[in-house]
């Protein structure tokens, strides 16, 4: 019964993380470099990347690889600390579990606090670089006529963001609809209505790393009865 229970610890910390952070940076990696693919996604919603901040998505892309770079980690430190006993490492990966599981927590409860700062912040961000430069840029007029075609919205938040321009573009449809749906509001609650999902995974995802702190204390635990005995 000791055996098997050492196994299963052993087995529990030396899966999860490794093949969640090798999944997440093998994904990450090939969302990053695979030219062919983005073009693809890019090219099946006929928007004009041109003059859009890849590099933002680039950045992201990166957080998402030190986080699965992490995990990694993680995994190696739990692994060795179950398979060879070791207090001070399966101390050290309980640590970092915590601070993972906090920081993952923190962020959560930010975004709920500053979720309407947040959407205001995106809306205004469509609106400053690409409304107001529709008159400007022939990307950015194609990129939006696209959208603005594809989602039957107009602007960032509305109809009155052209207004300034003196008239409104042809794909939006503010003549029949004068109160037609803004395209960053619109993408905004596309993004809330699938909000379950990520919350589903999220959940996951902190239920077994407290399974992991759990799992940790008992096997120093044990480790401690083993030496004392």
């Amino acid at each position: 019964m000791r055996y098997a229970g050492k196994v299963y610890r052993i087995g529990y910390h030396c899966w999860y993380n490794p093949v969640l952070g090798a999944v997440i940076v093998g994904l990450s990696l090939w969302l990053r470099f695979d030219t062919n693919f983005l073009s693809r996604v890019v090219d099946s919603i006929k928007v004009d990347t041109s003059n859009l901040p890849l590099e933002s998505f680039y950045w992201l892309l990166y957080v998402i690889i030190a986080f699965g770079a992490v995990l990694l980690i993680l995994g190696f430190l739990g692994c060795c600390g179950s398979a060879c006993e070791v207090i001070c490492v399966i101390g050290l990966y309980f640590f970092f579990v915590l601070v993972l599981f906090i920081a993952e927590i923190v962020g959560i409860v930010l975004y709920f606090v500053y979720k309407t700062s947040i959407r205001d912040n995106f809306v205004n961000l469509w609106r400053n670089e690409l409304v107001m430069k529709y008159q400007t840029s022939q990307s950015i007029r194609n990129t939006l006529d696209n959208i603005q075609n594809q989602l039957r919205c107009c602007g960032a938040s509305g109809c009155n963001d052209y207004s300034i321009f003196g008239a409104y573009p042809s794909s939006c449809q503010c003549i029949n609809n004068p109160s037609q749906i803004g395209c960053a509001t619109h993408i905004w609650q596309l993004l809330e209505s699938n909000l379950i999902y990520v919350i589903v995974v999220a959940a996951i995802i902190l239920l077994v790393e407290l399974f992991a702190m759990i799992f940790s204390c008992i096997l120093m635990s044990a480790v401690k009865s083993k030496r004392n005995a």
